[in-house]
Formats: C-alpha cells, structure tokens, sequence
C-alpha cells in the first residue's frame, strides 16, 4: 500500500510534464486519443451491434478531439521530437521515484541512466517490496515499461543531446549510437505519451479498474516491437457488441439464464474468435434492471457452458 506522501510525491515531480502531455494530446491529428482516455467503455460506442437476431444498428462514432487543418498535421510533424521527448522525460520520473519507493538511491543524491536501467532491472526481477495497484495484479506491465524505458533511452540521448534526428514523409526517425534507426508513426508516439499519462494518473488519482487495465495492455501491445514482450491480445475496445437482452427466472433474487446455444451460434463466437463485447442485459417485463458489457476474451470462457447471472466475476462489467 503507497502512503499518500508518495503519491504526492509522484504527482509534484510529474505534474509539468503529464500537463504537457495532455495538451500535446489535443494535436492528435488522425490517431483516436479516445484509446488512451479513462473513460467508460460504454462510452466509447462500438462501430456497429449485433442482436441475437442480427440485425445491424449503426453507431456515430465521434472524431477525436483535434486542431483541425493541415496546419495541424504540420505541427504534429514539426513537434514529433518533442511528444517523444516530454514522454519520455516524464516515464524517466517515474522510474526514479519507483526505485526510491523501493529503497534505492542515488548516487551522490545524482541518478545516472546507467544506474537507473540497472536498477530497475534487478528491483523488478526480484520482486518489488512496493508495488502501485496497477502493477500488483499483473507485473507484466510493470515489466514492459521497464523495456521501453531501457529500449528508448538511446534513442532519447540522441534527440535531446544530439539532434541526431529527422522527419521524414510525417514521422520521426531517429538513431541511436550504433547507427540502428527507428521510425516512430503519430500513433506509436500517441500510445506511448498516452501509456505513461494513464499510468501516472490511475496511480495519482486512485483510478485505476478493469477499464485501466485494458487501456494500458492495449496501449502496450501498439508498442510491442520495442518493449519485446508478448501482446496481451484483449478485445478492442470498438469490437461489435452481441446484444442480449434477458428476461428473469427468478425475481427474489433477480436471476436471468443467458441464451448460450444461440450466442454460441453467432459469428464471432462460433468461429472462436474474441473479438466481440457480450452485453447481457437483465430485464423485468420489457424494463432494464441490470446490464453487463463484458470483453470476449473474458466471455468466450463461459460460452460453452449454461450460467446464470449476476455472479461475481461480472461484477466490474456492469454498466
């Protein structure tokens, strides 16, 4: 458990740049920065639903919050070093005050980047004593941060002291000392800055749930080829919605019994695929008493079996 002294600790060493970082966020030109916001689910409408009787209601999807022009596109190209930078400069206080939290410190009160990779390196690998909640379920997140942390450092010395960069075609190339390139697109920059936003927010804030969660694993898996970890693979958020509406079989407990044959029928749950949201919705003579919205990956382990509703597991998804 994190004592509110260094929550606030975190919140005043990052505060400049996550403000920084929020407003770079506003020149997001094309990329949806819905994908990295904490909202609920629910309010990101998916493209389109399916009802058990598939017929297709169209959504509205609004267009992220932008600038607007091509003026906007050439700001995004011009301050590209920048977003990566701010990012960066804000993940490497993170890092600095995760190792204090967990008893390490500097060298004549000085970090260097050589101690700080090693460090966290060995912090995570035997097991942190101080973990925030974001990490304390799964520490494969915790994990790919550290990758990118140590992964990008080069790359972050070569912009900031070297200028060895360009932008070429709209995105960032840059190098790092033993010549190796990487081209970062808008989105990759956008899901990094928006990564080390959530992450630092849910942890200063105390917002961290299963909405979090799937934010930061789907963010994490648009930079898998630099942090080297394998994808985590979630529904997308904007996957099509199986519409289930429900009346009960039992009232004093409300209890209602998902139609399971007939969902197992629907594409994409027969074809195997989890790429869908499960939305039972527990009703009483044609009123809505309860609505659930659960991810496939976590619903395709129940569509094989009968089950009746509520039971804990679904507690989070009710919407």
């Amino acid at each position: 458990m994190l004592s509110p002294g260094q929550i606030q600790r975190l919140h005043e060493a990052t505060e400049y740049e996550r403000w920084s970082l929020e407003n770079l966020a506003e020149l997001s030109g094309d990329v949806d920065i819905g994908l990295y916001t904490v909202t609920k689910l629910d309010d990101k409408p998916p493209s389109r639903e399916v009802t058990l009787e598939g017929k297709r209601k169209a959504y509205v999807r609004v267009p992220p919050r932008t600038l607007g022009g091509s003026g906007v596109e050439e700001a995004i190209h011009n301050i590209s070093p920048l977003i990566f930078a701010s990012t960066y400069k804000c993940l490497d206080l993170f890092i600095e005050w995760f190792l204090e939290i967990n008893g390490q410190n500097p060298t004549g009160n000085r970090w260097t980047f050589d101690k700080k990779t090693d460090q966290i390196t060995s912090v995570i690998s035997q097991g942190p004593p101080s973990l925030p909640q974001i990490f304390a379920t799964d520490i494969d997140v915790l994990e790919c941060l550290s990758n990118l942390y140590i992964e990008l450092e080069d790359y972050r010395h070569s912009i900031i002291h070297k200028s060895d960069f360009e932008v070429v075609n709209g995105t960032l190339v840059v190098s790092d000392e033993t010549g190796t390139t990487h081209t970062f697109l808008n989105e990759e920059l956008f899901c990094f800055a928006g990564l080390v936003l959530v992450c630092i927010n849910a942890i200063v804030n105390g917002t961290y749930d299963y909405v979090t969660e799937r934010q930061l694993k789907t963010l994490l898996d648009h930079l898998s080829e630099i942090h080297g970890r394998p994808e985590f693979d979630l529904t997308r958020y904007d996957s099509e919605i199986i519409k289930c509406p429900m009346e009960p079989i039992r009232l004093k407990p409300f209890e209602w019994e998902p139609p399971i044959e007939e969902i197992s029928k629907l594409a994409p749950v027969t074809e195997g695929n989890e790429d869908f949201w499960l939305n039972l919705i527990g009703l009483q003579n044609g009123e809505i008493i309860t609505e659930w919205l659960i991810p496939g990956d976590i619903a395709m382990d129940y569509c094989d079996q009968k089950f009746i509703v509520p039971i804990n597991e679904f507690d989070k998804y009710v919407v």
